[in-house]
């Protein structure tokens, strides 16, 4: 969600904003895109860090204690809302929050990372998690990346489908990933049409060059958003809408901001990530401004490619450097339970008979409900679930939620909870692998 974000007056919660009239990181004025950045030696980018951190570190500070000070009202106050009944949260320069539901659990998780702030290892690339489990597509999800390009973009909608095109090979040819383009959905192409996993629409005025998702996401939520402004960058700098869409797609597929760390000023976001490679200051995902190397081309780097290929498998072709990380493992056969009309109360808890079930390691596991009322699902792998305790929860306003997640290397067993936010009736379907 590369929210490369415009000029405004008003704070967008823990992210760095972006003056419309950007002086770009490049002196050089340069049209061309090199299609990889390049790979550069550990040593060197730990010595730009360490430099970097110690720049850093006042800045932090005063971040920390800004948020201490703030009520939940201030922090909500202080972001960009976008218009119209669904519109979201914006929070870390692009990061989309559905509801003030979620938004309260995020101001909450922030203000307890900013109480008890340390010092993590820097990823490269960092993969979000959602309560310990890594929020990546599933096995038979990453290869039906669906979409659909709105027609409401007019004279532009050329330019903006082959830029998708553009962005989603760069990573098809690193990752096990597939994204197709629905040309027959695009007339209708809306954050309700079910027949594509995201919609690619306009805006304008939006507060952001572009915006996205992340996987766990519900589908009215999976929109990547294009304001106007991104049609009118300078020619004659490395920034372009193929680039910010390669950065876009990188949260689509579940990859952090590589900023995202308590030292990085009022570029840190929180803590809900996993490293997956060493720390690259070139990264697609890593903002120049914050602290970044790179020259707002946002290419991948050689540790983007192999980062994302240990998450989803190589794409045909493409060999990983066991130097960087360790590829995935295999999946399994599966068996399902049905649960039908269950109804739980208000501030009650439900568990399905038959649980936990054991899985296998590197195998999908899914747990899908439907129904109505509020009805909030969570999944936790071999211990049970449980508010405090979980590694899947959508949190959705709304029956409608899914966690169709690969099961981590050595757990054995899925635990399976209902806790009725209001009261519900749903059916929930579980389908998972045998060891």
């Amino acid at each position: 969600m590369m929210h490369l974000v415009k000029n405004s007056s008003r704070p967008v919660g823990a992210a760095f904003l972006l003056a419309g009239g950007l002086l770009l990181t490049s002196p050089a004025a340069q049209a061309a895109e090199d299609e990889e950045a390049p790979f550069m030696g550990s040593s060197e980018i730990s010595d730009e860090l360490l430099e970097a951190r110690k720049k850093l570190a006042e800045a932090a500070e005063a971040r920390r204690r800004e948020l201490l000070k703030m009520t939940f009202e201030e922090f909500r106050e202080s972001l960009y809302k976008e218009p119209g009944e669904n519109g979201k949260f914006i929070v870390n320069g692009d990061t989309a929050i559905a509801n003030e539901k979620q938004l309260r659990e995020y101001f909450a998780r922030l203000r307890n990372e900013a109480a008890n702030s340390v010092d993590p290892k820097v990823p490269e690339l960092a993969v979000i998690t959602v309560g310990g489990l890594d929020a990546i597509w599933s096995q038979s999800e990453r290869r039906a990346l669906s979409y659909c390009v709105s027609l409401s973009f007019g004279s532009r909608y050329q330019q903006t489908v082959e830029a998708m095109r553009q962005a989603a090979t760069a990573w098809e040819a690193a990752a096990d990933l597939k994204f197709i383009h629905r040309l027959d959905q695009d007339a209708s192409c809306t954050p309700n049409n079910t027949s594509v996993v995201f919609d690619v629409r306009p805006v304008s005025g939006g507060r952001y060059l572009a915006r996205a998702f992340f996987p766990h996401d519900a589908r009215p939520a999976r929109n990547v958003l294009i304001d106007d402004s991104s049609y009118t960058l300078d020619p004659m700098r490395k920034l372009s809408l193929r680039g910010i869409l390669r950065h876009e797609l990188g949260h689509v597929i579940g990859i952090r901001h590589e900023h995202t760390r308590p030292d990085s000023g009022t570029c840190h976001e929180d803590d809900n990530w996993r490293p997956v490679t060493d720390y690259d200051a070139f990264s697609v995902m890593h903002y120049p401004q914050c602290n970044g190397q790179g020259d707002w081309s946002l290419t991948l780097t050689h540790l983007d490619r192999n980062g994302i290929a240990c998450l989803y498998g190589p794409a045909a072709g493409f060999t990983i450097d066991p130097t960087v990380c360790q590829p995935p493992g295999a999946a399994a056969p599966t068996q399902t339970l049905a649960f039908e009309d269950i109804t739980v109360a208000a501030n009650k808890d439900w568990e399905p008979q038959g649980l936990p079930v054991p899985v296998k390691g590197g195998s999908e596991f899914s747990a899908v409900m439907s129904g109505t009322g509020d009805p909030d699902l969570y999944l936790k792998f071999d211990t049970p679930a449980s508010r405090a305790d979980y590694d899947c929860r959508p949190y959705t306003d709304g029956a409608d939620e899914k966690c169709v997640v690969d099961v981590p290397a050595g757990a054995s067993r899925a635990y399976v909870m209902v806790r009725g936010y209001e009261a519900a009736t749903f059916n929930l379907a579980i389908t998972y692998m045998k060891p």
